[in-house]
C-alpha cells in the first residue's frame, strides 16, 4: 500500500479550467471510452451502489464498530466484483484491513463512510486506470486514492454522492506545478486535462479493471 501525506483542503476550494476550443474537437476513440465509462456507471450494480446510506455501528467497542464498517464496505465492493480485477479485489480488502487496524486507528477520525467508498469505487470503474492506486483515509472518514510517478501525482479524496476533491502536481523541467479543486467523479479528466495526466494512471500492461 503506498504511503502519502494528504494535503489540506477547503471547502469553497475551486479550480476553473477553461474548455477545449471549438475547433479542437473529440477523437471517435476518446468519445467511445466516455460513453463507456458513463454506461458502466450509470447502470447495474456500479448504479446502485450510487444510493448506498451511511451505517451507524451497533457495536459499543471501537474493535466492533471497525468490523461492522469492514463488512459493509466489503460487501459494497464485492456487489461490483464484476467491474474489479480480482487480484486488486483481494488487494484493496486487504487495505481496508490494515487501514481499519483497531490498534492503528485513531479515536479522534470519524468512522469510514460507505458513502465516500461508493464514490472512490464508482470513479475507479470511471476511471478504468491500469495503475492500481495507493488507499488512505482521511480523518473525517472518507477515502483517499494516489497514483503517482517521478514526475507528477495526484490524490483523489472521494465525497458523498460522487463529489471529489483533487490535487494534481507535475514537474516539467525545473517547473513545477500544482491545482486543486472539487467536481464530480465524470469531470474528473476534464478538469485534470491540462497536465497531461494519463501516465499516471498508467502501468504497462498491468490490468485494474
Amino acid at each position: 500500500m503506498e504511503d502519502f501525506k494528504v494535503p489540506s483542503f477547503s471547502e469553497d476550494l475551486r479550480i476553473v479550467v477553461p474548455p477545449p476550443s471549438a475547433g479542437s474537437g473529440v477523437d471517435a476513440e476518446g468519445a467511445s471510452a466516455r460513453l463507456r465509462a458513463m454506461r458502466r456507471i450509470l447502470t447495474g450494480s456500479a448504479q446502485k451502489i450510487s444510493e448506498i446510506q451511511n451505517i451507524q455501528p451497533k457495536s459499543d467497542t471501537l474493535a466492533g464498530q471497525l468490523s461492522e464498517k469492514k463488512v459493509a464496505l466489503k460487501r459494497l465492493a464485492a456487489s461490483v466484483g464484476m467491474h474489479l480485477d480480482p487480484n486488486w479485489r483481494a488487494r484493496l480488502f486487504a487495505n481496508l484491513d490494515a487501514l481499519m487496524d483497531p490498534e492503528e486507528w485513531a479515536p479522534e477520525f470519524t468512522m469510514p463512510s460507505e458513502k465516500s467508498f461508493s464514490t472512490f469505487l464508482r470513479l475507479v470503474i470511471y476511471l478504468h486506470p491500469t495503475k492500481r492506486p495507493g488507499l488512505g483515509i482521511s480523518p473525517t472518514g472518507h477515502f483517499l486514492a494516489s497514483w503517482s510517478r517521478e514526475d507528477g501525482r495526484v490524490v483523489i479524496e472521494s465525497l458523498n454522492d460522487d463529489e471529489v476533491r483533487w490535487v494534481i502536481s507535475r514537474t516539467r523541467g525545473d517547473l513545477r506545478e500544482s491545482a486543486a479543486g472539487k467536481t464530480k467523479i465524470y469531470r474528473v479528466p476534464d478538469v485534470i486535462s491540462p497536465y497531461e495526466p494519463d501516465h499516471l494512471f498508467q502501468d504497462d500492461d498491468k490490468i485494474l479493471v
